[in-house]
């Protein structure tokens, strides 16, 4: 059995704790057959992270995003970076930034920006946005949940211009909470949902779709999309950005798995294309080195702390699955966790092989003297992760903060943290809860297309007295 202890280090002037999960031990996990046929992943062993104290962290520029109330206290603070703009796609608006400078050029609610598709839709309240700027078909897409219905739906743009016309289409799905995710490829666009008629552990749904159709002028076309069911719970579409990907290449499915309390391992499924026509895999299970804690957000397990008189703030929708970036053959994950449950709110990680799914870093990042909330992260053109989260404490505001693993650094390590954007107040949510005030359930990190050594994160951070007015920032930056 393998040694799987972690090693615990403070970083710099943050106080930041770094765990090296993966020390040198026994025989690999994969020699140990707990998990059945499926259980083939593989732990690639070494010695324990050495400190990195400095950052290596340069801040280009930061603006403000979305900012205003909504029927739910958080925004969900998606969106995207293209050419020449910015995008905020949060529950409640549509926003539209010139890059250069992060002016607002355009702006409008999510019902409003609905009705303006090609067809047009007319929604009373919408839900579990996602957004992302393709750099190989120089598309826009987005998903939102029309909550009367309980359907998703699909909108596209005609241009890399997200002012101009968008295309749209309700997908087909049942009445559901889709808790909508999505990916793309340079041969498809997946779409994740939640099918509330099944069972927690195969309640995910993908539909698969040809890029071609999806980017299609008429389109987005659904004549040839393929339906995969009964899923595990939280499965994330990876975002894969290689132009020079194989038409036979597998797009990727990955979650970790999910319970009241905890996570001890990864799930991978592949979809493959043959022409127009995707199949998928088995799922592959992948023991991870320890049971991390991860308590349901109703436990009260999970909250985060503010400096008084705040509340405490919701943190537990952070142990969903929050990303999954792909380059160079590996896959890239993070989401919520804690060392133990009553240890703060901190930010799981790891990098796992795409071919085989070796574990080949896995990292943690948490402070005994503060939380990190609703992580996203992205690798850059050379390697580097850069990863975007918000940070809160009893002393710190709820403010942005980043932070980098640089290509070549020591395994399973993550540099000290960045505040990019300070809070300057705490965040009070419209309604009382015992649960903790909302906070948001989702935060976006991206490439920027023009230039892929530059990081783009879009966070929620606190900078408004006003109950239940949440307020967004973005933060370029890139490894120093």
């Amino acid at each position: 059995m393998i040694n799987r202890l972690g090693s615990r280090m403070v970083l710099g002037l943050w106080g930041l704790v770094v765990i090296g999960m993966l020390q040198a031990g026994e025989a690999p996990i994969a020699e140990r057959g707990d998990g059945g046929a499926d259980s083939i992943g593989e732990v690639i062993q070494g010695n324990a992270p050495k400190s990195i104290s400095e950052p290596g962290v340069a801040v280009l520029t930061t603006f403000a995003g979305d900012r205003g109330t909504n029927w739910k206290d958080k925004p969900d603070a998606c969106g995207g970076v293209g050419p020449e703009h910015v995008v905020d796609f949060t529950t409640s608006n549509f926003v539209v930034h010139e890059k250069k400078t992060g002016k607002v050029i355009q702006q409008t609610t999510q019902l409003e920006f609905w009705k303006k598709t090609t067809p047009p839709f007319d929604f009373e309240r919408m839900n579990d946005p996602r957004l992302l700027y393709d750099p190989l078909s120089k598309r826009w897409f987005g998903v939102h949940c029309d909550l009367r219905s309980g359907v998703g739906y699909l909108a596209v743009s005609k241009s890399s211009d997200p002012t101009a016309d968008w295309n749209a289409v309700k997908l087909p799905m049942e009445r559901t909470n889709p808790g909508l995710k999505l990916g793309v490829d340079r041969n498809g666009l997946y779409v994740v949902y939640y099918d509330a008629s099944q069972p927690v552990h195969s309640i995910m749904t993908t539909l698969a779709i040809p890029i071609a159709d999806a980017i299609a002028a008429e389109g987005p076309r659904l004549t040839r999309l393929q339906t995969f069911a009964k899923l595990e719970m939280e499965c994330f579409p990876a975002t894969d950005l290689n132009p020079n990907k194989e038409a036979d290449a597998p797009a990727i499915l990955l979650n970790h798995d999910y319970t009241e309390v905890g996570f001890s391992k990864m799930f991978m499924h592949k979809i493959t294309w043959q022409g127009t026509t995707a199949s998928i895999s088995a799922m592959q299970t992948i023991p991870l080195a320890r049971t991390y804690s991860a308590p349901h957000p109703m436990s009260n397990k999970n909250l985060a702390v503010q400096p008084a008189p705040g509340a405490k703030l919701q943190a537990g929708e952070a142990r969903r699955t929050q990303c999954v970036f792909q380059h160079g053959g590996s896959l890239f994950t993070c989401n919520g966790v804690k060392r133990t449950p009553d240890s703060r709110c901190g930010i799981y990680w790891n990098e796992i092989r795409a071919s085989d799914g070796v574990v080949l870093q896995e990292g943690m990042v948490d402070d005994p003297d503060c939380d990190y909330l609703i992580p996203s992260l992205a690798v850059d053109a050379n390697g580097n992760i850069g990863l975007g989260c918000t940070r809160t404490s009893a002393k710190e505001y709820p403010s942005v903060c980043v932070m980098i693993h640089a290509a070549g650094d020591p395994p399973n390590s993550m540099r000290p943290p960045v505040a990019a954007v300070k809070g300057t107040t705490v965040f009070t949510g419209k309604r009382a809860s015992q649960h903790g005030a909302g906070w948001g359930s989702y935060s976006s990190t991206c490439l920027d297309p023009s230039d892929p050594t530059i990081f783009w994160t879009y966070q929620q951070y606190a900078a408004s007295s006003t109950p239940g007015e949440y307020t967004t920032s973005w933060v370029a930056f890139r490894r120093k």
